[in-house]
């Protein structure tokens, strides 16, 4: 009895090892997945209508000119206005840009500084130029002075000048301006 039972684990056993064994395929890469470019320490300059509208530096850049698409490690990037004057500087981990389509999608640690002092911080941040507007729908912070605004979700002009938190909006102001005072 105990023969039958060792025979019957045994092809239990090599059933269950057969069965668990997969013939795994190497990934295949086509000349779509092979980037043109790796580039270390660089800068992309994108423009509108032949005026600087944003200077991207990267720590390292991986170019895919068919698709249109570069992935950034180690992010700095600064958004000029229309006249092509400075407004503000983005810093974050990583990120898509399209350069083409003249647009960018950041992701880890997103900080944006304005000229004028306004702080936003994020886990992510998309720029969108055909509505001209950054939009996530992250957890947002937004600082000026010693006034901070909380929320999820975030719509803004490229100068964080009109400024949309979607929902769950906090915040602690100390200083109101008349425009916030006015009915």
């Amino acid at each position: 009895m105990k023969i039958i039972i060792a025979r019957i684990l045994i092809f239990l056993s090599v059933l269950l090892l057969s069965c668990s064994i997969e013939e795994t395929k190497p990934p295949q890469v086509t000349p779509q997945d092979t980037p043109d470019q790796i580039l270390e320490n660089s800068t992309i300059v994108l423009t509108i209508g032949g005026i600087k509208s944003t200077v991207i530096k990267a720590n390292y850049l991986i170019k895919y000119e068919k698709r249109d698409v570069t992935l950034a490690r180690v992010i700095q990037a600064d958004f000029f206005d229309k006249e092509g004057n400075h407004t503000s500087v983005l810093t974050a981990d990583s990120g898509f840009i399209h350069e083409q389509r003249q647009d960018m999608e950041v992701q880890g640690n997103v900080l944006v500084i304005t000229d004028d002092g306004l702080k936003l911080e994020t886990t992510s941040l998309r720029w969108d130029p055909k509505i001209n507007r950054i939009v996530t729908d992250a957890f947002v912070k937004i600082t000026k002075k010693n006034d901070i605004i909380t929320g999820y979700g975030l719509e803004t002009d490229s100068e964080l000048k009109n400024i949309k938190v979607k929902k769950n909006v906090k915040g602690k102001l100390e200083e109101l301006t008349e425009e916030m005072t006015t009915p």
